[in-house]
This record gives C-alpha cells, structure tokens and sequence, in this order.
C-alpha cells in the first residue's frame, strides 16, 4: 500500500497534464485565427478570473470555518491545494475535483470526513447559486424564449432540486448513510453540515457568478467592441448558466460540450453566430490559460 502511495502523485500529475492536452487538442482554432483583439478589456478581464479562483479559495476556507475546523492553514497553503484540485476539472469525472482536495489538504492536517463534506458542499452550492442566478437574470430577459418550455422547466426543477439536497437536514442524513455504507468512522461532528456554512457559502458564490460573469463580459468585448453595457446582464447570466450546466455534468472535463453548447445558442442571440462561436472557442483556450496562471501563482505564493 505504501508503495502504491509513492506513485499517487505523479499519475496524478501525469492524468492531469494528458487530459488538459487533450483539452487543448480539442479546441478549433480556426474559429477565432480573424479575431482582433482589444487588449485592455482582455488584460481586466483575466485579472478578474484569475481574481474569482482566488475567491473560490476564500470560499472553501470560510466553510471549514464555519464546519468546525481549527488551525486551518494559511491562505497561501490552502490556494496551492486548491489550484492543483481545480487542474484536475480536466480529468473526466466531477469526483477527481473533490477527491484530489481531500487528497491534497489532508496532508495539512485537516480530516478527510471534513474535507469530503466541505467540498460537497463547496460543489454543490456552487452549482445552485450560479444556476439559480443565471435562471433569475435571464427569465427577464425575452430573449431566452428560444429555449423551449421542457428545457426551462427542466433547470428549473434542477435548481430546487439541487437546492433541496444540500439543506443541511438531507445532506446530513445522505453524508451519514454513505459513510455507514463504505463502513468509514469518523467524528459525527466531522459528518455534518449546518445552515451557517450553507447560506454563507451561497450568498459568497452569487457574488462569485458576478465576479467570473464579468470577467466573462469584459473578454466578449474585447472581441467584439461592438457589445454595449446593454448586453452585460445577459452575457453574466448566459456564461453562468453554462459554467452551471458543465459543472453538473458528470464524466466530462471541466464541462466540455454542455458548457460550450449553451454558450454558443445563448450569444447567438445577441450577436453574429460566427462571432458567438469565435467567443465561445476563445473562451474555452483563455479559461485553460487562466488556469495555468492560477496554479502557477499560487506554487509560487507558497
């Protein structure tokens, strides 16, 4: 078993860089080789994604805190963790994300049935509070009506459903009959969540879809100036409801294809389909990019 350890890190490492090739691999750059760039916006723009990862770190934080952990480590350590486990979105399958922070953080000293939980919930209320965002900002907006009435019935029914599981009633008793499934003991403190971690987590995480929705906003514009203020609610709403969408598909790295699909329907709408197709391929190699940068800095913070 000790021995299987040693070699848990490199094929973790290994996985990570073969599927985010792939990734790259799979990217038409032939969609966006006639785009000018604006460089200013573009420059904001990254600033601000790469600002929404480091939020995304504060976030987890702040629901360990509010679970119960003590001594956590410092906000350096946790964000190298954190990128290396956000690296891992590209590996198929939702679960590498959450297992590989409970990897990494345990050996910080922080225990593996908190940190499962913790990173339930983190994933969990990420997908609800950016769906239902998304689903409140577009229902406003006529536009959408080219989805159809099942589609829209569909996320909303997504969005309660979603909500529902996470109440800390539920959730605990779910956490409570996995565990006694696999047979794990652990501390029942360690098993459980509370609606403090919950609410605040999900008010931090509608502050986040602003925070990426912008960012997003900012690079349209920088591909096509043509976008006034007009269009910045729709352009937060349409990448939040992808980026929701894609993280709640399961098998399939960082949300590739649902992600991309809703992009490029919902920009079609607001401008030309082979600009919105130009975007939404730019999107996904600048996402990746930003990516990099993230665990770059926070190797480099540590």
């Amino acid at each position: 078993m000790r021995r299987f350890k040693r070699f848990t890190a490199p094929i973790f490492i290994l996985l990570i860089v073969l599927f985010f090739v792939l990734y790259l691999k799979d990217i038409d750059y032939r969609a966006f080789s006639d785009l000018q760039f604006a460089w200013f916006p573009l420059i904001i723009a990254s600033l601000i994604a790469l600002a929404f990862r480091y939020w995304g770190v504060f976030i987890w934080r702040t629901i360990l805190s509010d679970l119960g952990a003590k001594q956590l480590p410092a906000f350096s350590a946790l964000s190298d963790v954190y990128a290396k486990a956000w690296m891992a979105r590209y590996i198929p399958g939702t679960i590498t994300w959450i297992a590989s922070k409970v990897y990494l953080a345990n050996k910080l000293g922080i225990s593996k049935s908190r940190l499962t939980v913790s990173s339930l919930l983190e994933g969990g209320v990420q997908i609800v509070a950016t769906l239902s965002l998304s689903l409140f900002i577009l229902a406003l907006d006529p536009r959408l009506d080219v989805i159809s009435r099942e589609v829209k019935i569909f996320l909303v029914l997504l969005a309660v459903g979603s909500l529902v599981a996470l109440l800390p009633p539920v959730l605990n008793r779910c956490l409570a009959a996995v565990f006694t499934y696999v047979r794990k003991k652990a501390p029942y403190g360690e098993l459980r969540t509370n609606g403090k971690a919950t609410l605040r987590s999900y008010l931090l995480y509608v502050i986040g879809a602003f925070i990426a929705g912008s960012s997003y906003y900012l690079l349209s514009v920088a591909l096509y100036p043509s976008i006034g203020p007009e269009s910045y609610w729709f352009i937060v709403g349409a990448f939040t409801l992808s980026g929701a969408l894609g993280m709640a598909t399961p098998f399939v790295p960082s949300g590739l294809g649902v992600r991309d699909g809703v992009q490029l329907v919902l920009l079609s709408l607001i401008m030309p389909k082979e600009i919105a197709l130009a975007i939404t391929v730019f999107s996904r190699l600048w996402s990746a990019v930003i990516d990099v940068v993230f665990y770059l800095t926070a190797r480099s913070m540590r």
